[in-house]
């Protein structure tokens, strides 16, 4: 009680859309890949999901921002590097979705907008932005992409801890032999939830029927933001892609040549440690045969791209947020990230 009481954390603000939002939790195999991961040769990689859909009739309360924070504090603190006590009070943070709640027929299919986390993140990292395009007419899915994610807690108690870390400097070589398979693990995450989407689909699931598999979006921050471009490259499923500070890096020389071939918006901070990472960036910009743009947001840090500065002013008082306010940049980025899937996958909207 003491540590809520010192360092208190804000529920998320509500979202300005005109529906309600439900959400629901699933653990996915895929019975046709190992997981590149491990060792065992009877292991088939799993993931688990998240939606952020249009609700009706919802009932009780929204759920906690975390599921089962009892096992993710401890690993999202070492992520972030800081102690357990500072972010304690995130178990109380409360969302504006309901968990299992009927999803509202009225205006389906709706467009589906795929969020992929960066190197230690988890699949609720970016709450607000799946809340706000829910509410708005969407249905947002997020991926926790197991050993990339800070944790992934299976359906059957099982999980999955952080093993993507590299120890020490890595020569060329150890790079690309340590990114290339994990990047291609993460598109192809993306492409089995597709197909398993659309195996529900004709299985006649009608919460699944609710999404149009012709109108989809991806979106990802950091090593997310990398792996959202290797998948568009690769996934012609996919319409148009966002990419909220990410690491370009490992992005394959061929993919940054070939430029993006589906609408593409960057938002990131004004500078990298290294340069190549804006070199390559401005490289597959140029390159592109779609509309592409580049939005640089003065004052902001890697975390800023997640929900981490709208918890609290201690992010920004212990330097892991910029200096732009946390208001200001939650407009920013969800009026831009909205218009822009708008724009690309429901021209016909009615503009607010």
């Amino acid at each position: 009680m003491m540590i809520s009481k010192i360092i208190p954390f804000e529920n998320l603000p509500k979202p300005l859309g005109v529906h309600e939002v439900g959400t629901q939790i699933f653990t996915w195999k895929d019975n046709d890949r190992l997981e590149w991961f491990t060792d065992d040769m009877n292991d088939h990689r799993k993931i688990v999901v998240q939606t952020w859909y249009p609700a009706e009739n919802v009932m009780g309360k929204p759920v906690p921002y975390l599921d089962q924070w009892e096992k993710r504090i401890g690993p999202i603190a070492e992520q972030i590097e800081l102690p357990r006590m500072l972010i304690h009070s995130i178990k109380d943070v409360q969302s504006n979705s309901y968990l299992d709640a009927e999803i509202d027929n009225n205006d389906r299919p709706y467009p589906l907008i795929i969020f992929s986390h960066g190197l230690g993140g988890m699949r609720m990292q970016n709450t607000i932005q799946m809340e706000a395009l829910a509410s708005e007419g969407y249905i947002a899915l997020a991926i926790d992409h197991a050993y990339d994610a800070n944790i992934t807690l299976f359906d059957d108690g099982g999980a999955a801890d952080y093993r993507s870390g590299a120890e020490g400097e890595l020569n060329a070589q150890e790079f690309w032999a340590l990114r290339i398979p994990q990047i291609n693990t993460r598109a192809e995450d993306v492409s089995f939830v597709l197909n398993h989407i659309g195996n529900l689909q004709e299985e006649k699931d009608s919460f699944w029927q609710s999404i149009d598999l012709d109108r989809i979006g991806i979106m990802g921050h950091s090593f997310g933001g990398a792996t959202s471009i290797v998948a568009s490259s690769r996934d012609k499923r996919l319409s148009a892609c966002i990419n909220l500070d990410g690491w370009m890096v490992p992005v394959e020389s061929s993919i940054i040549q070939s430029g993006m071939g589906i609408p593409f918006l960057f938002m990131g901070r004004p500078k990298w440690n290294t340069e190549l990472n804006y070199l390559k960036l401005d490289s597959l910009i140029s390159a592109s045969d779609a509309p592409s743009e580049k939005l640089i947001l003065p004052g902001t840090k890697h975390f800023d791209y997640s929900d981490t500065p709208q918890f609290s002013p201690l992010a920004r008082k212990i330097g892991v947020a910029g200096k732009m306010s946390a208001e200001a940049l939650r407009d920013t980025l969800n009026t831009r990230i909205l218009h822009f899937f708008d724009t690309y996958l429901v021209s016909d909207k009615k503009a607010k």
